[in-house]
């Protein structure tokens, strides 16, 4: 196991101290812990990728368990946020949805000898997703954010989610006709 796959899975331990601290109670001492330990799983995000293409430790191991370790916090830390009223539930759904289709599109095509790694909305999409995760604990530690920018900031990261899915999916038609 090399060094950006044992941050990559660092990720994914990281979740749960976040989601605990997020989801216990209702104190902006354990907010602010669960933001920061949100931020070090998000920095190694940052960080695992760098590494292993500037040590050239890219492997198809890496690129899966990136990605799912990305859909684990995210998901993890905005279910938490939806268990505090601070995100909607269509939200979770087209966010669910959207990374449900794409992880179908990549088992298709793994099962044809094929790895499709993130692209730039794929990218964009986890960047603005984790900025949206980092505006809800501004506000939830310091109420910065009225309720309207909220959904505002909620919807461009919605359609900028459901854009990179259908992204995907355009990108890769090819995979559901057998084709390489």
């Amino acid at each position: 196991m090399n060094l950006p796959n044992l941050l990559t899975l660092s990720r994914i331990v990281l979740t749960v101290p976040a989601l605990l601290l997020l989801t216990t109670g209702n104190g902006t001492v354990l907010y602010f812990l669960s933001a920061v330990v949100f931020i070090v799983a998000a920095l190694t995000d940052f960080f695992d990728g760098r590494i292993a293409r500037k040590r050239g430790l890219v492997t198809d191991l890496g690129k899966f368990l990136d990605q799912l370790s990305d859909k684990i916090l995210v998901t993890s830390i905005f279910l938490g946020f939806l268990t505090l009223s601070k995100v909607s539930v269509w939200f979770l759904f087209l966010m669910i949805f959207r990374d449900t289709m794409v992880s179908g599109i990549r088992m298709m095509a793994s099962s044809q000898g094929r790895v499709i790694a993130a692209d730039f909305f794929g990218k964009a999409k986890t960047v603005s997703q984790m900025a949206f995760i980092g505006i809800l604990y501004l506000n939830v530690i310091w109420d910065l954010f009225d309720p309207l920018m909220i959904f505002i900031i909620e919807l461009l990261v919605a359609v900028l989610t459901l854009a990179s899915g259908f992204n995907y999916l355009l990108k890769n038609l090819q995979i559901f006709k057998g084709g390489s």
